[in-house]
C-alpha cells in the first residue's frame, strides 16, 4: 500500500506545478512562520474519498492547475494535491489497511463509528486549532453539527455545511402524490390521516389512471421504509430519541406507536397500501412508479421536477400528463405532523486529519479558500468549473446552470471527486424544486440525541431485526396489534435497558 501512494506521488510530480517540485512526498512541515506563505516549503497533500467516480484522472486534471494558482494568488501557496478514492466496501478496507500500516493520507473521509475507533487508537488528531485558521468553514457550518465529532471536548472531524440559502436545508423528504390523479378524481391533496384515508381509498378503487383496471395501490414503499409520516401523525419516529418527562426513549417503545401500527394495519387490510412492500427493493418501487402503478411514496423533493431525477424523468416519459407534487405529512388526532429530521452530519462522510498530517494549518488554509465564494474564491471554481465555459451564473434568480456535463466536469478535475469540504449548495435546483424543498424543512420532527452508545453496538439486532419483525408483521396482520407490547417488553429485556440508560447518560451531558 505504501509502494502504491508512492506511485501515485510521483506520478503526481511530474505533472503539476513547479511549486510543488521541492515538496512533493514531503512529510516534513514548514519551518517558516504561518502566514508567511511565500517562502514556505511546497507541499502535495493526499486526499482519499469514498466515492467511485470513474472519469475523475489519476493526476487530478486540468482542475488540479487550476485550482492550485488560483489558491496562490489568493495567498494559499505551495499547496498541491492528490485526491484518490474507492468506492463502498472497497474504501472500507483500503482504509483500514492503509491504518494498520501507519500509511494513513493527510485528510480523508471517515463514518462517525469509524472515527470514533480511530480516535481510541490515535490514529486521528483534533482540528480545534488549525479551524481558527478557517472561519469560512466555521460561518458554513451549524454549531450543533460539531457535537457528534467532538470527543473528550475535542472536535476530531469536518462535517458537512450547507449555504444560508433555504432551498439548502438537509431536510428533503416527505409524501410525493400523483397530483394528476387528484384532478382525475376532483380531490384536493390531505393534509390530516382522515382525508389522506378516502385519497387512498379512491387511488385504489376508482380508476385514477383511467385504464378500466382495478390495478393501482394507494401508498407503498421498500422494505426498509417505516411510513414514517404515519408515525410522525403521531408525533413520533419509530428509530429516534424523544424526549418525555424529562428523559429520551426510543420511539418505537411508546404507546403513539402502537397507535400509528393499528392504522397502517387497518389501511393493509383494506388494500390500501401496497403488499409487495415488505420485500420491494428501491428498484422494485422506482418501477411502479413509473408504471404508475402508485399514487403516494415517501421520498424527497427532487421528484417534482422531471428533468432533475431519473424516476420522475422516466414517468414523465411512459404518461406525459403525470405530475408529482410533495406535500407536507398528514396531520394526526391531535394537530401533529413531521417527517424524519435528516442527521446532516452522517448524510455525507465526515472529514479527518491523520495524527502525522503535513502542515495541517496550511491545510485548512487551503480548505478555508476553497469554500469561499467571494471573488477570488475556490467554491464556485471547485464545485461548477470556469464561469463562462463549464457553468453560467444568474446572479438575479440565483441561479446556476452548467453547462458542461458532470462526466466531462469530472474529467476535468471538479466538483465530487475533490469535495474535502462538503458544503451543500442547490443554486442548480428550479424554482418547484426550491419550493417543494422549503415544504419538507417546515415539518420535521427532530431527533433527541444522535450519537451512537456503546450499547447500541452490543445490541444492535435490536433496531434491524427485532423491531423490523414486529413491524411487518403487526403491518400485515400476521400478528394482532397487542403483540406490540410483547415487542416493548423483549426490547427492554435483550438490551434495550442498557442502551436507554447510557443514552440519557450521555443526552445529559450534552443537553
Amino acid at each position: 500500500m505504501q509502494k502504491k501512494w508512492k506511485r501515485v506521488m510521483a506520478a503526481a510530480c511530474t505533472a503539476v506545478l513547479a511549486v510543488t517540485a521541492a515538496g512533493c512526498g514531503s512529510t516534513t512541515n514548514s519551518t517558516t512562520p504561518k502566514g508567511n506563505t511565500a517562502e514556505e516549503k511546497a507541499i502535495t497533500y493526499q486526499f482519499l474519498r469514498n466515492s467511485g467516480i470513474a472519469e475523475y484522472p489519476a493526476d487530478g486534471g486540468e482542475a488540479r492547475k487550476v485550482l492550485t494558482e488560483a489558491a496562490a494568488k489568493a495567498g494559499v501557496k505551495g499547496v498541491d494535491f492528490v485526491a484518490q478514492q474507492a468506492p463502498g466496501d472497497d474504501y472500507n478496507t483500503k482504509l483500514n489497511l492503509l491504518a494498520s500500516s501507519g500509511e494513513l493520507p493527510d485528510f480523508f473521509d471517515i463514518d462517525a463509528l469509524t472515527l470514533s475507533r480511530f480516535v481510541e487508537q490515535g490514529l486521528v488528531q483534533p482540528i480545534d486549532e488549525y479551524l481558527k485558521a478557517a472561519p469560512n468553514l466555521m460561518k458554513l457550518i451549524p454549531q450543533h453539527y460539531w457535537e457528534q465529532v467532538t470527543f473528550d471536548g475535542k472536535i476530531y472531524a469536518l462535517p458537512n455545511g450547507l449555504r444560508e440559502e433555504a432551498f439548502n436545508s438537509p431536510n428533503v423528504g416527505s409524501i410525493l402524490i400523483r397530483q394528476d390523479w387528484l384532478d382525475t378524481l376532483n380531490l384536493k391533496a390531505p393534509t390530516n390521516l382522515d382525508e389522506l384515508y378516502t385519497i387512498l381509498k379512491a387511488f385504489v378503487n376508482d380508476d385514477p389512471d383511467q385504464n378500466g383496471k382495478k390495478d393501482t395501490f394507494g401508498f407503498s414503499g421498500t422494505k426498509l421504509s417505516r411510513f414514517n409520516s404515519i408515525f410522525g401523525a403521531y408525533g413520533v419516529i419509530p428509530n429516534f430519541w424523544i424526549e418525555r418527562d424529562g428523559q429520551i426513549k426510543k420511539g418505537f417503545t411508546l404507546p403513539e406507536t402502537k397507535q400509528a401500527l393499528a392504522l397502517l394495519q387497518q389501511w393493509y387490510k383494506e388494500g390500501l397500501i401496497d403488499p409487495d412492500f415488505p420485500v420491494m427493493e428501491s428498484k422494485q418501487l422506482n418501477e411502479k412508479i413509473i408504471n404508475s402503478k402508485i399514487g403516494l411514496f415517501e421520498n424527497d423533493a427532487y421528484l417534482v421536477d422531471p428533468k432533475a431525477n431519473p424516476t420522475s424523468e422516466a414517468l414523465n416519459k411512459t404518461t406525459p400528463s403525470s405530475k408529482l407534487v410533495l406535500i407536507p405529512p398528514p396531520k394526526g388526532p391531535e394537530g401533529k405532523s413531521g417527517t424524519p429530521q435528516v442527521n446532516a452530519v452522517a448524510a455525507a462522510p465526515l472529514r479527518a486529519l491523520s495524527v502525522n498530517a503535513q502542515d495541517p494549518e496550511r491545510l485548512f488554509r487551503f480548505l478555508n479558500w476553497f469554500v469561499d465564494d467571494s471573488e477570488g474564491g475556490g467554491f464556485n471554481l471547485a464545485l461548477y468549473g470556469i464561469e463562462g465555459t463549464d457553468y453560467t451564473y444568474d446572479k438575479e434568480k440565483n441561479l446556476i446552470t452548467q453547462t458542461t456535463s458532470y462526466a466531462d466536469l469530472y474529467k476535468k478535475g471538479y466538483n465530487n471527486p475533490i469535495r474535502m469540504a462538503f458544503i451543500t449548495d442547490r443554486r442548480w435546483t428550479t424554482e418547484e424544486v426550491r419550493a417543494a424543498i422549503e415544504v419538507a424543512s417546515q415539518n420535521v420532527i427532530p431527533n433527541a440525541f444522535w450519537k451512537t452508545v456503546p450499547a447500541e453496538l452490543d445490541y444492535p439486532d435490536l433496531e434491524t431485526k427485532l423491531w423490523a419483525e414486529y413491524f411487518v408483521k403487526i403491518v400485515t396482520g400476521v400478528w394482532p396489534i397487542e403483540k406490540f407490547d410483547e415487542f416493548v417488553e423483549k426490547y427492554y429485556q435483550q438490551g434495550g435497558t442498557k442502551i436507554e440508560q447510557q443514552a440519557n447518560e450521555e443526552w445529559k451531558k450534552v443537553k
